[in-house]
């Protein structure tokens, strides 16, 4: 399994989506799982509308790394740094936010200052502690 998240910067801010599941508060790069015939840029670009709202550019490989999630087992995750072509931030329409979806949870993208991701929880710690580092 292949999935692919985006990394979206503007200015000192980066648009994560705050996950509040079964009692527990922490925050993701948007994404999903490769459908099949896809690929990745035509994925990110589905996954971003559908979980944020937006049309993106999707820009270069950020980061590879196996997925850290049990129900990831052999899953490579690709973060890529994406634009915004056009949209607005948390109109997304996707599967996660249909309540018979069967989906857990909220979902709430939010634009996060970099800086204040280190106090956060953002997963993966990994990507994250590269976001703190990145410089346009």
């Amino acid at each position: 399994m292949k999935v692919v998240r985006a990394i979206i910067i503007e200015d000192d801010k980066t648009l994560l989506i705050k996950r509040t599941k079964e009692g527990r508060v922490y925050w993701v790069f948007a994404g999903g799982e490769v459908e099949a015939g896809e690929t990745d840029e035509e994925a990110m670009k589905r996954e971003a509308k559908e979980e944020l709202g937006l049309e993106v550019k999707v820009g270069r490989l950020f980061h590879r790394m196996k997925s850290n999630k049990p129900e990831y087992k052999k899953c490579d995750e690709y973060y890529f740094l994406c634009d915004i072509v056009s949209g607005q931030a948390g109109t997304g329409q996707g599967p996660e936010y249909q309540p018979d979806s069967g989906y857990v949870g909220t979902y709430e993208p939010q634009w996060v200052k970099i800086k204040d991701m280190e106090k956060m929880e953002v997963l993966p710690p990994e990507v994250k502690n590269l976001v703190l580092k990145y410089e346009k």
